[in-house]
């Protein structure tokens, strides 16, 4: 069994990764939700639907990121 890669610049690239997916996501979906409201007239409902999406596109880019790092070959 090898020891584990523990070199500080790969978890930082990781945090990095996990950062730029969640504030990615959600500047964008506010953007792109209030764009919309604005285009259509209906002030709250794209930019929760947006908000959300951007927060689960986020999110699952955060797993797919830490996906390699947790030792499942799947």
């Amino acid at each position: 069994m090898s020891k584990p890669n523990r070199n500080p610049m790969r978890a930082f690239a990781l945090v990095s990764i996990i950062t730029s997916y969640v504030i990615g996501g959600v500047v964008g979906g506010l953007f792109l939700g209030l764009w919309l409201d604005k285009l259509f007239g209906l002030e709250p409902l794209f930019l929760i639907i947006c908000l959300l999406a951007g927060l689960g596109t986020g999110t699952y880019g955060i797993y797919k990121a830490v996906q390699p790092f947790l030792g499942d070959d799947q």
